[in-house]
């Protein structure tokens, strides 16, 4: 059941919108939205999101989301659904942004040691893409086909937290989006950065609530 809220409603003027942006591909209102009622969270009940979004760009995500706030409407962003925490469940109903079609892995920085990826890329791929070159990323939430933006907005451990610590210790720098469609740009390709607040760091385990995240830089 859909959490009685303030917001707003998903009408057919703004899946007309969405579509417009995305193209009719992108925008489920059918029976597959099914597949983003849920997450892997035993005994937690599906919620049926009004529409399911799949951009494929960082500019798609910022008219989503200024659509969205215009209309008070709520955005649930989506990896790979394999979180235990309910995360990825649209308890307010509204929109699921699904990142999966943002899955290209943008640059494998050799000399830095820098991988940049964006937030749909799931780990086996990445572990793949950086191994080819040398690299190795050390982290395992425990699940392979998690993506890489989930992991960052969960602050995902795993097994081997132990020894490497969790995905905080490997983000350098972020691009994401805010609820109003705003971009901005964190950190970057180095280990300090003294200038203002480390939003790098606000951002990586806020699970979808101060932005979405778009574009990652991980250290190898």
């Amino acid at each position: 059941m859909v959490v009685r809220s303030h917001y707003g409603k998903v009408t057919d003027n703004l899946v007309a919108l969405l579509t417009e942006v995305l193209g009719a591909r992108n925008v489920l209102t059918g029976d597959e939205r099914e597949n983003y009622a849920r997450d892997e969270t035993a005994k937690l009940k599906p919620v049926l999101p009004e529409v399911v979004v799949k951009p494929e760009d960082t500019g798609s995500v910022a008219k989503i989301l200024k659509l969205a706030s215009e209309r008070n409407i709520p955005v649930t962003p989506r990896g790979g659904g394999t979180g235990l925490s309910g995360g990825a469940v649209p308890i307010y109903g509204g929109i699921v942004l699904s990142l999966e079609r943002m899955n290209r892995i943008l640059e494998i920085d050799e000399d830095n040691f820098v991988a940049t990826v964006e937030p749909g890329v799931i780990l086996s791929d990445l572990y793949q893409a950086v191994g080819e070159h040398g690299l190795y990323y050390p982290l395992y939430p425990g699940e392979m086909s998690a993506t890489i933006g989930g992991n960052v907005a969960t602050n995902a451990g795993g097994m081997r937290a132990v020894k490497y610590g969790v995905t905080r210790h490997f983000v350098l720098g972020l691009e994401a989006v805010l609820a109003n469609g705003e971009t901005i740009q964190t950190g970057g390709k180095f280990v300090k950065c003294p200038t203002g607040y480390d939003l790098t760091q606000l951002i990586t385990g806020s699970e979808g609530t101060l932005a979405v995240i778009t574009k990652i830089m991980l250290k190898l």
